[in-house]
């Protein structure tokens, strides 16, 4: 085999394997709800608020050790706190924001155009075109992550966003884990296309080694051991 055989294996398998993990970071920032987090000291409990859902946990002291107890809900609940006053002051963090429904629409666009971009990846060996197809559709999944992060990172820096008023204190939001899940995703995506890139000179470099290999042709040889040509010939008279 050669090494461009080779490459064009390699580069199609390895862009398979960087768009499976892309996903997989994509899937799991959007599940989780650690984009921001926040202690508050008063109340002994942290928050975690997240895209569509937002999680609170307390912690209890009880005879010498500390018990947790978490509360989830989602954004577009019309209850925020299970006992509805509201008493940490910070409702605008349980919106669900318009921005909210912007990254999350553009990480479901991300992981759409992934998903296709895979299964074109597959035929790339096969059908050229599709080399072509997998590289815009993983173009598409890594300007879509890309902004998805822009719009989040932007829209988290509002005073409002960004700041948690408590009862004396006023407490600032740091990013959490899932934020940097989705950092992961993105860089992922930008890899993945690259290498799709790569990925898709080889197989055209392949393709134009195999149409441009010599063509021996065989004549069939007298008794006499010399090739004779077939077909007909010309007889001078």
């Amino acid at each position: 085999m050669k090494p461009v055989s080779i490459g064009r294996h390699c580069l199609v398998i390895s862009t398979s394997i960087l768009l499976v993990v892309a996903i997989s970071f994509s899937i799991a920032a959007i599940a989780t709800p650690s984009w921001q987090t926040v202690y508050l000291a008063e109340f002994q409990s942290e928050h975690e608020h997240g895209l569509w859902m937002d999680c609170t946990i307390t912690r209890r002291y009880s005879q010498g050790f500390i018990n947790y107890h978490q509360h989830c809900t989602y954004k577009f609940e019309n209850a925020y706190f299970p006992d509805g006053g509201g008493v940490h002051q910070e409702e605008e963090q349980h919106k669900f924001h318009e921005w909210h429904k912007a990254v999350l629409l553009l990480f479901g666009v991300a992981v759409i155009s992934a998903l296709t971009s895979l299964c074109f990846s597959f035929c790339a060996l096969c059908v050229r075109i599709c080399a072509i197809v997998s590289n815009v559709l993983s173009l598409i999944a890594a300007l879509s992550s890309t902004f998805a992060l822009a719009v989040f990172f932007i829209s988290s820096h509002r005073n409002d966003i960004r700041f948690v008023q408590g009862i004396t204190r006023t407490y600032e939001q740091s990013k959490g884990y899932s934020f940097y899940l989705g950092v992961a995703a993105m860089l992922t995506y930008i890899t993945a296309f690259i290498v799709s890139i790569l990925a898709t000179v080889f197989v055209f470099l392949h393709d134009r080694q195999q149409h441009s290999l010599p063509i021996n042709k065989t004549f069939p040889k007298d008794r006499n051991e010399n090739e004779r040509p077939m077909g007909p010939t010309s007889i001078a008279v």
